[in-house]
């Protein structure tokens, strides 16, 4: 699920390139209401659902960790990549937005400076959204969910940490068994803090179209949802009547989104209440809906029958198995490149004088290779690069890909040590 969504971003972001009515670092001359419907409902789940599964994430690696590694490793596989891309990859972006405008003649190296203003960083990290540095508004771009991640890993590690303990596993144990016993009822009431959010703050832009602080709820419901697998049960349960609340509501958004458009409102500031509590409704039914789908799927292949090419212990398993495994290991170097691969083949993609189609399925196919070809060969291969990646050592790395080789069973039989991030 955390490979799909964050490939899945490649295919979103190049979407804004050729949207109407969305701003962004480079976009076509031919805007496409098309591409905006696409981006509403994408929106919906995409980030939210990366939140549930880093969740999932941070209650398998605390099964190995007590809570003061945890904290460590958190720092060093989301803050380092933070910092690195914040000074390495973000300007550039900025700097080919500005080069677009008339009148800016600036060197990259004095942009550069201008760009990386320590105290407007530690401002513009606030809820504010961006930065001011030089009279000029800056934000992290799609590096605010590191940071996002990294803020609410470690301002919840004492309830993980106590969830993880004798109490906590019994409290977790209650409410799993009325979530399964009741899965329609739990999961609306699971809706409500989502929605009272959204509806007081509104959406941002800037944070994948919901304010920063709702996803600290997806987070948690993330690991609650690794700590018992009756959740899991009573999402599947509730996949159908959640898949058939989630389309209306995506239908009457669009509708809502369109005539504040033409009002001149749009979906910044000022979006009114009913709209965002509209968005947190219909946000949680798809999150319920694609797990609740996804975790059918995986319940029918454990019930499958048994095959005769199922990996042994320690050996290389099918192909798709290895993919999957150098997908897993991927995730991270790829969320950090891929936007601002997208944003420079875009600068050059744009002004093609082709059907609006044909440029983006050119720029998700390119963005994606590129994107690819970066990790292969400047990130994965290299101690220092994978440090600065947020990757684990590549001893560690392999003995994961080991563990994961090993047939099902057995690793169930085994306290599991990977770690999603």
């Amino acid at each position: 699920m955390r490979v799909f969504v964050v490939a899945g971003l490649v295919v979103f972001h190049s979407a804004v390139v050729f949207a109407a009515g969305a701003s962004w670092f480079v976009k076509d001359p031919q805007p496409n209401a098309g591409f905006t419907v696409f981006l509403l409902w994408g929106s919906l789940w995409g980030m939210p659902l990366l939140f549930v599964v880093s969740g999932m994430g941070v209650r398998y690696a605390m099964r190995t960790r007590p809570a003061g590694a945890f904290a460590r490793e958190r720092l060093a596989r989301l803050g380092v990549p933070f910092a690195v891309g914040l000074a390495v990859l973000v300007p550039p972006m900025f700097y080919l937005e500005h080069l677009g405008q008339p009148g800016f003649h600036q060197s990259y190296g004095r942009f550069w400076l201008s760009f990386v203003n320590l105290p407007a960083i530690a401002r513009g990290l606030l809820p504010s959204g961006a930065w001011t540095s030089g009279g000029v508004n800056y934000d992290p771009a799609h590096l605010w969910f590191l940071c996002v991640l990294l803020v609410y890993s470690l301002a919840l590690l004492p309830l993980f940490a106590y969830l993880r303990g004798p109490g906590g596993r019994r409290l977790t144990s209650q409410i799993a068994g009325f979530t399964e016993r009741h899965a329609l009822i739990a999961l609306s009431v699971a809706a409500i803090p989502v929605i009272a959010v959204e509806a007081a703050f509104g959406p941002d832009v800037n944070t994948g179209g919901w304010e920063r602080l709702a996803y600290v709820f997806p987070f948690g419901y993330g690991f609650l949802i690794a700590s018992d697998p009756r959740f899991e049960n009573a999402l599947r349960r509730a996949r159908r009547p959640a898949l058939a609340a989630a389309l209306p509501a995506t239908a009457i958004l669009v509708g809502w989104a369109a005539a504040l458009n033409e009002s001149g409102t749009g979906l910044g500031a000022g979006v009114p209440a009913g709209w965002a509590a509209l968005q947190g409704l219909a946000g949680w039914a798809w999150i319920v809906a694609i797990l609740g789908f996804a975790g059918s799927l995986t319940a029918r292949q454990r019930s499958g029958p048994a095959t005769t090419d199922a990996p042994r212990a320690g050996r290389p398993g099918p192909a798709w198995g290895r993919a999957a495994r150098y997908a897993n290991q991927a995730v991270l170097p790829f969320y950090v490149l891929h936007e601002p691969v997208i944003v420079a083949a875009a600068w050059f993609l744009v002004r093609w004088h082709t059907p609006v189609p044909a440029k983006y399925a050119t720029l998700v196919l390119v963005s994606l290779a590129a994107t690819l070809a970066l990790y292969e060969a400047g990130v994965r291969r290299y101690r220092l690069t994978r440090l600065l990646f947020g990757m684990k050592p590549l001893k560690l790395a392999g003995a994961q890909g080991r563990e994961l080789a090993a047939p099902a069973a057995a690793r169930h039989d085994v306290t599991p040590t990977r770690e999603p991030q």
